[in-house]
C-alpha cells in the first residue's frame, strides 16, 4: 500500500531535522547523502524549516571548493521549548529544555508520592511545571509540550498508566488532567522508556542504532532503541525487564507477582531483603520501620558479609537478566544507570561474572555492558527527549507559533 504524502512529509522532516541535530551543522548535500533523499528536496524542506525560523544557515569561511565559503544549517535553540516530568515515589523532578535538549532550568520537589490519587499527583506535576517555566524566564506560551515519565505498566499512545507503584490509576488518566490544567500537548511514558530517549538524544546512545538502556533504582526498568527507534511493542508494554518472573515462587514483587528479578535487583528489594536480617537477628539497624537503602549500603561497604551477599545475589541476576537481554537482542551497547549504580562492585563484580558464564563468547564480546554515572536529571530530561521526538516529526507549525511568540515578547 502506498504512503500518504503527508505521514510521508512528516518522515522526511524528522530525518533530515534528526540529521541536523546529530551533526551540529551540516551542508544541504551532505543531508541528502545520509537520508537517501534527491538534494532538491531537502532544498525545499529546508527553506520552510529556515522560514519559519527553525533552522538557520551558517558560513564556514574558505572550506568549501575554491576557497568559496561552505553554506551549512544548523537547528536554532530557542525555537521551541518543552518540559520533563518525572514521578518517583520521593521526589518530582522537572526540567525545561530547548529543542536541543538543552537545559534552561530544573528543579526537584521532594514529596511522597505513593499510592495518592492521581489528582494529587498533577497538583504536585502542576507546581512543579509552573516554578521551573518561571525559572526558565519563560512564559506557558512558550512551552510546546509536556513529557511526563512514570514508573509502571504505561500505554504511552493512550496516555493510560495500567498500573503504577506511586498512584491510584482514576477515571482521569494523569495526562489528561495536565493537558486539560495547561492547554499543552502532554504526553506520558515509562520512566525507563524516557532514559533510553535521553541516552539516544544526548548520551552514551548517541549514533549507536541498536542498544538498551536498564534503570536500577527503586525499580528494574529497561527501555530498547532498534534501528534507531525506541521499541514499544504492539500494546506499549514492551522493556518491562524487571517484571519478568526469575524465580517462580520467589521473593514477593511490588508489581503482585512472585519471583521477578525487580525483588531481587532492585532498591526496594535489597531493602526488603535487608530488613528480613533485621527480623531474623541476622544484623541490628537501629529502626527497621525508617532503614533506608543508603544505611544498608554504607553496611555493606563496612564489610557485613550478609549485607554483601545481597549485593552480590542482586548483581548475579542481574548479570543473568543482561545474558537474557544479549541472546534476544544481540545490542552493541547495554547502558546500566539509575541511583541503585552506587553499590558498585558489591553488584557488578557478579554481574560481570554471571555474564561471562551465561552468555557465548561470541556475543558477548559485540555487546558491550557501560555503567553510566547517574544524576537525578537524567529522568526529567529523558520525559523532556519524549516530547522532542514527537516535535521533530511536525515541528512547522508548533515552531512557527513559539518564533511568533518570543517576538512578541522581545517587542514589548
Amino acid at each position: 500500500m502506498a504512503i500518504r504524502p503527508e505521514p510521508l512529509k512528516t518522515l522526511n522532516q524528522y530525518q533530515i531535522l534528526n540529521t541536523i541535530r546529530i551533526a551540529g551543522s551540516i551542508s544541504r548535500i551532505e543531508i541528502a547523502q545520509i537520508v537517501g533523499h534527491s538534494r532538491a528536496t531537502v532544498t525545499n524542506i529546508t527553506a520552510k524549516m529556515i522560514a519559519s525560523g527553525l533552522i538557520y544557515e551558517k558560513e564556514v569561511e574558505g572550506t568549501a571548493a575554491r576557497g568559496r565559503n561552505r553554506i551549512l544549517l544548523a537547528i536554532n535553540p530557542d525555537a521551541a521549548y518543552v518540559v520533563g516530568v518525572k514521578v518517583s515515589a520521593f521526589r518530582i523532578g522537572c526540567v525545561v529544555t530547548d529543542i536541543l535538549a538543552n537545559v534552561k532550568s530544573s528543579v526537584v520537589m521532594p514529596v511522597r508520592t505513593s499510592e495518592r490519587p492521581a489528582e494529587f499527583v498533577a497538583d504536585l506535576i502542576e507546581e512543579a511545571i509552573r516554578h521551573c517555566v518561571l525559572e526558565a524566564g519563560l512564559s506557558l506560551k512558550q512551552v510546546s509540550g509536556i513529557g511526563i515519565g512514570v514508573p509502571g505498566l504505561v500505554d504511552s499512545r493512550e496516555g493510560v498508566s495500567y498500573w503504577s507503584p506511586l498512584y491510584r490509576r482514576g477515571d482521569i488518566t494523569l495526562r489528561d488532567l495536565i493537558q486539560d490544567r495547561f492547554g499543552i500537548s502532554t504526553y506520558v511514558d515509562n520512566d525507563s522508556n524516557t532514559v533510553a530517549l535521553s541516552q539516544l538524544w544526548r548520551g552514551q546512545g548517541m549514533g549507536i542504532n541498536n542498544f538498551a538502556v536498564v534503570t536500577v533504582e527503586d525499580g528494574l526498568g529497561m527501555g530498547v532503541v532498534i534501528d534507531g527507534e525506541l521499541y514499544r511493542g504492539s500494546n506499549g508494554f514492551a522493556g518491562e525487564l524487571g517484571h519478568f518472573v526469575a524465580v517462580p515462587g520467589g521473593e514477593p514483587c511490588r508489581c503482585g507477582k512472585k519471583g521477578c528479578y525487580e525483588a531481587y535487583v532492585s532498591n526496594f528489594g535489597i531493602l526488603n531483603a535487608a530488613k528480613r536480617l533485621c527480623r531474623e537477628g541476622t544484623w541490628q539497624c537501629a529502626d527497621m520501620e525508617a532503614l533506608a537503602y543508603e544505611e544498608v549500603l554504607e553496611a555493606a561497604r563496612a564489610g557485613n558479609q550478609d549485607l554483601v551477599e545481597v549485593f552480590n545475589r542482586a548483581g548475579s541476576y542481574l548479570g543473568h537478566a543482561l545474558a537474557g537481554l544479549i541472546q534476544i537482542f544481540n545490542p552493541s551497547r547495554i547502558i546500566v544507570t539509575g541511583n541503585g549504580i552506587r553499590a558498585g562492585e558489591l553488584m557488578f563484580g557478579p554481574m560481570r561474572a554471571m555474564l561471562e558464564e551465561s552468555v557465548w563468547p561470541e556475543m558477548h564480546s559485540k555487546t558491550e555492558v557501560v555503567v553510566h554515572e547517574w544524576q537525578d536529571m537524567d529522568w526529567s530530561l529523558g520525559a523532556a527527549c519524549l516530547v522532542l521526538q514527537e516535535l521533530y516529526k511536525s515541528p512547522l507549525d508548533r515552531c512557527v507559533a513559539a518564533e511568533k511568540m518570543q517576538e512578541a515578547i522581545k517587542s514589548d
